[in-house]
Formats: C-alpha cells, sequence, structure tokens
C-alpha cells in the first residue's frame, strides 16, 4: 500500500504550504508536484515554549486547524481515487477501504500535524512578531483578511491555472515540431 499513495506525498506537501501560507479556508485543486522539496520542518527542540504557546493562540486564531483536517479530507479523496485505479474498485468500495483501514491514522495523527504547523510558525516568526500578527488578526482588517483570504486565494490560483494552461498551449503549438521530433505526440 505504500507504494500505491508515495504520489500523494508532493501534493499533500504542495497543498499543506499553499493553504498555511494563504490561510485558505477551501484549498485548491491540487496542482502539479513541486520541483523541490518543501523545507523540513524545524525541530521541536528549536522552538521556545514562549513561541510556541503564541504561535498556538495565532494559529487558531486564524483557523490553520480546520485548514488541516480540510487537507486530510482532500487527501483522502486522492486516496480513494488511486484506491480505485490501483484495485479497480468502484467508489463506494474504495471509500470504504480508505476510511476503515487509512484513515483512522491520519485521524489518530492529527495532532502530530498540528504541532508541526505550530512550529513552523513559532520557528519562522519572533515572539514580537507572533505578538504583532495576534494583535493583527484581531483588528477588524485581520478579521476582514481572514474571512477574505480564501476567495483571494481561490481567485489567485484559479487564474494561475488558467495563465499556465494558455500558455502551456501556446507552447506546444510555438515548438510542435520540435517536440514532435524529439518523440512526444500531440
Amino acid at each position: 500500500m505504500r507504494r500505491i499513495f508515495a504520489p500523494l506525498a508532493p501534493a499533500f506537501a504542495g497543498l499543506l504550504l499553499a493553504t498555511t501560507a494563504g490561510f485558505a479556508q477551501t484549498p485548491p485543486a491540487p496542482a502539479a508536484a513541486p520541483s523541490a522539496a518543501p523545507a523540513p520542518a524545524p525541530a521541536a527542540a528549536t522552538v521556545s515554549p514562549e513561541a510556541r504557546a503564541l504561535a498556538t493562540e495565532l494559529t487558531k486564531m486564524i483557523g490553520v486547524d480546520r485548514q488541516a483536517q480540510q487537507l486530510v479530507a482532500i487527501m483522502r479523496g486522492q486516496m480513494v481515487q488511486t484506491v480505485m485505479r490501483s484495485g479497480n474498485k468502484s467508489a463506494e468500495d474504495a471509500a470504504k477501504i480508505v476510511d476503515e483501514v487509512m484513515m483512522p491514522d491520519f485521524i489518530a495523527q492529527m495532532p502530530e500535524l498540528n504541532t508541526l504547523i505550530v512550529d513552523a510558525w513559532a520557528a519562522n516568526f519572533s515572539i514580537d512578531d507572533l505578538k504583532g500578527l495576534r494583535a493583527f488578526y484581531a483588528t477588524p482588517l485581520g478579521q476582514k483578511l481572514i474571512t477574505t483570504l480564501p476567495a483571494v486565494t481561490q481567485q489567485g490560483m484559479a487564474a494561475s491555472q488558467g495563465w499556465g494552461q494558455r500558455i502551456y498551449q501556446a507552447s506546444i503549438q510555438k515548438h510542435k515540431a520540435q517536440l514532435e521530433g524529439l518523440g512526444l505526440k500531440f
């Protein structure tokens, strides 16, 4: 089973990075795997208890725990699709396999994911930064950002996908002969 789900790791990492960076409450559809692996999460020992406490409060304020749950739900959908393809299972059978066999592991490990995210915030922002961010997000503008940024992020992702598809198609047309000469067929 590990081999079957290995392709999900880059998509999950990309989704995690995109949603925690953008505070998106509704993550966009997964894109292609990133070209470089994301930086590893900081070691818990490098994060002070005060920074961890402030980061915990801040991430709760902006809804990172809900985002993590949404990411796991997205992964569930990806796993169901993978089981359907790799095991020639119906959607119902694949969902049952994922829900009964794999999802309990993800649910049991949610506190670890939340800790990793909190530690990333705590390691990348000073205590003063975390206090400032908490103060900002408590303001009306900060609250507006929390509620509006998911839509802005989705709109930006949709615009980026449309732009990428347009450039890709134009590039294929422009270089069609060269690409076919390299053995590609369109």
